[in-house]
């Protein structure tokens, strides 16, 4: 196991894969790239030009979290249900989760604790804007439409630069065709090809590690035989 060490290029030695990692070089039977698109395609690129074009056609766009923590007394406040989504351009953020309300927890007390999140399609911008600031837009809207106070006692505003993918239409063909032209021994797994849910995500890794099990059993009887 070697935490922390990205991996720089990949390249085929003889009848192995080498990878360059920032903590040494590797060598492996097989590859599985738990990768986004666009870092997958950079890896891929001398190995594998076939399948550049399709990566390239799998956009991803930034989203942010912002977490609120109000004063005690709070969590009376908020309605029963997980949360709402809103409307693009209605407000600051595109959806929030009522966390102490959905799933409460000892932890909470009697505080209201609730998620927002910001940016995403057409909105990213707004991830360009001050902490404060967004924090400030999100809990002003909400205290307009529940009865929560304007400032939150806490909060965090968390970024995640092109987290979320776009599948665009063709999605599924276009995953197909790049997983025929990946050469063998390199398989492909994350949420932009097989699901952004977590049922998605562990769908297509569980069928990754089994075609890579496959093929290293398969490639390891051909040596010994």
């Amino acid at each position: 196991m070697r935490f922390g060490a990205s991996v720089e290029a990949i390249a085929r030695e003889d009848d192995r894969w080498g990878l360059r990692t920032a903590s040494g070089p590797v060598h492996a039977d097989a590859i599985v790239l738990a990768l986004d698109p666009a870092t997958a395609r950079r890896l891929l690129e001398p190995v594998a030009r076939d399948v550049s074009a399709d990566l390239a056609q799998i956009p991803a766009v930034s989203v942010g979290v912002v977490l609120l923590v109000y004063s005690e007394g709070s969590a009376e406040r908020l309605p029963t249900g997980a949360g709402f989504v809103v409307p693009r351009g209605e407000a600051p953020m595109v959806a929030c989760g009522l966390v102490s309300a959905a799933w409460p927890d000892p932890a909470f007390g009697s505080r209201a604790v609730v998620r927002c999140t910001v940016g995403g399609a057409g909105q990213e911008d707004v991830l360009e804007a001050d902490d404060q600031d967004i924090v400030r837009a999100c809990t002003k809207h909400l205290a307009a439409l529940l009865p929560l106070p304007e400032e939150a006692h806490a909060s965090a505003v968390i970024r995640w630069p092109g987290a979320v993918p776009r599948y665009l239409l063709g999605h599924l063909e276009r995953v197909s065709r790049i997983r025929q032209h990946l050469p063998p021994g390199i398989f492909l797994s994350g949420q932009a090809y097989d699901g952004i849910d977590v049922a998605g995500c562990v769908r297509g890794a569980t069928e990754a590690v089994g075609a890579a099990r496959n093929y290293v059993d398969a490639t390891r009887k051909e040596r010994t035989a």
